[in-house]
């Protein structure tokens, strides 16, 4: 019998499909295993220092200057990752499959020549460098022991990085968190076998380091190709075109100097703290660690939500980019105010994990009860520069980023510390100042953006936002159908 309806079908649908369907499950299943990657790789880096430690305090001073340089390339792989996952998101969400493979080419081409640079480099300025960043004696020859194999391997973190962002633009987080999660067990299984074992010392943490790097670049590698033929890809893909290139560096230059920023803003922060003495920054330092794990959460939420923004504009869908929007402020929101609330509630139990002495652990415990109020500023910010990332908007960020650390942050604690010579408390209130000002730029751009009648989601947009009026979202086909 005729019915006119059409036949069923128990097709699975694709990722795609689930996202546009259920988006805000889509947040929550994309911000767990985000979430988990970040706090895995925190805990590699405690236990990683905790195993150099034991081979004395110049080791560990040694790699602390090397840490120093090694955010260099933190910041370059961070801003690379940016600028592919927010336009393989868009690629994705527009069904574009030759788009996605052509950044990815142009990612893993870019990459290999930053870091093979990087890598010489360094390693040459290497014995002239580390006296310069305050290495004496012996710490002199321990690090260079450790930095010298860490840099040789440049290339695997970074394509490591190009195939994480491939992955993660394609809405697919969980398996690139589980090629973390194994190299990081094997990173920490291999550190005291190579250190102590085999007699390596330092240089066998930067060797274990290495060999499980490698391990995840090919975990990655195949999980990226397992449905493609790796040969073909190279062959098609590999030379950058260059408005892919342009669409990436458009990106990841902004999103780079956002994390020099942060690092130039922590220098300069430190350098006000110290003014008060050492137990000053103690407490400051025991502090910060609650910080990081207060901002993990919060960090993964904001990620997801730059691939999903992503998606949904490539997909012409405004009204999920909005919706998107709004439960991801919902849910860092939630995060900031729970364990803000927490971390004030329980300051001192906090800080006494770090530290027994009673002026460091009065002063962590004034720090966490102060810069508590600043976790749902904080939160708002960083949402919001990861949303416009993920819309093709790189500059926001940064813009958002140096008004809350330089403009405001390290010039009220400057002011407050060396001109009126306030207590340490006028600089913990600039934290709270620059969340503010953070909060009211996000707030600017936000309307801008994503609430005015000319949405302007795209990469080829993006440019021509700030100087030219956008088209109608009706003549681009971006209809909000819930408008």
């Amino acid at each position: 019998m005729l019915t006119g309806r059409a036949p069923m079908t128990h097709a699975t649908p694709s990722r795609l499909e689930t996202f546009v369907a259920h988006p805000g499950r889509a947040l929550f299943n994309l911000s767990l295993p985000m979430i988990a990657g970040f706090t895995v790789h925190a805990l590699y880096t405690v236990v990683d220092s905790v195993f150099i430690g034991r081979l004395g305090p110049e080791a560990l001073a040694a790699s602390g200057y090397i840490s120093s340089i090694f955010y260099i390339s933190i910041a370059l792989t961070n801003g690379l990752a940016t600028g592919i996952t927010a336009n393989v998101a868009q690629s994705y969400g527009a069904k574009n499959t030759a788009a996605i493979d052509e950044y990815g080419g142009t990612g893993l081409t870019l990459s290999v020549l930053i870091s093979i640079v990087l890598g010489i480099a360094t390693i040459l300025a290497g014995p002239a460098l580390i006296p310069l960043l305050g290495a004496e004696g012996a710490s002199i020859s321990l690090a260079f022991d450790y930095m010298a194999p860490l840099f040789a391997g440049m290339p695997l973190f970074f394509i490591a990085t190009v195939l994480r962002s491939m992955l993660n633009g394609k809405g697919d987080a969980k398996r690139p968190m589980i090629a973390l999660a194994v190299s990081t067990l094997i990173n920490v299984a291999l550190d005291p076998l190579f250190m102590f074992t085999f007699g390596m010392g330092i240089r066998g943490a930067a060797v274990a380091t290495l060999v499980a790097q490698t391990v995840a670049t090919v975990m990655l590698a195949w999980m990226v190709f397992s449905q493609q033929s790796l040969k073909d890809f190279l062959k098609q893909h590999l030379a950058m075109r260059a408005q892919r290139l342009l669409d990436i560096v458009r990106l990841a230059v902004p999103a780079t100097a956002g994390q020099l920023v942060m690092a130039m803003g922590m220098i300069a922060i430190n350098r006000s703290v110290s003014a008060y003495g050492q137990t000053a920054m103690a407490g400051y330092v025991a502090g910060n660690r609650i910080d990081m794990c207060v901002s993990l959460p919060i960090m993964g939420i904001a990620s997801a939500a730059m691939t999903l923004t992503g998606i949904f504009a490539g997909a012409a869908r405004s009204d999920l980019v909005r919706r998107t929007t709004i439960n991801a402020y919902g849910a860092a929101l939630i995060c900031a105010v729970s364990l803000g609330s927490l971390s004030y509630a329980f300051a001192p139990s906090l800080i006494a994990i770090f530290t027994k002495d009673a002026h460091t652990l009065q002063i962590g415990t004034q720090y966490l009860r102060w810069v508590a109020f600043s976790y749902p500023l904080m939160a708002v910010g960083m949402t919001t520069g990861r949303i416009l990332q993920g819309l093709g908007f790189g500059w926001p960020s940064l813009i958002i980023t140096t008004l809350r650390v330089l403009g405001i942050g390290v010039t009220g604690a400057f002011i407050s510390t060396f001109v009126l010579h306030w207590p340490v408390t006028g600089v913990w209130a600039s934290f709270i100042a620059g969340g503010f000002g953070a909060l009211l730029l996000s707030i600017y751009y936000v309307r801008r953006y994503l609430w005015r009648q000319t949405l302007v989601p795209f990469r080829d947009n993006a440019e021509a936002a700030d100087s030219e009026p956008a088209a109608p979202l009706e003549a681009r086909g971006l209809v909000d159908e819930h408008r």
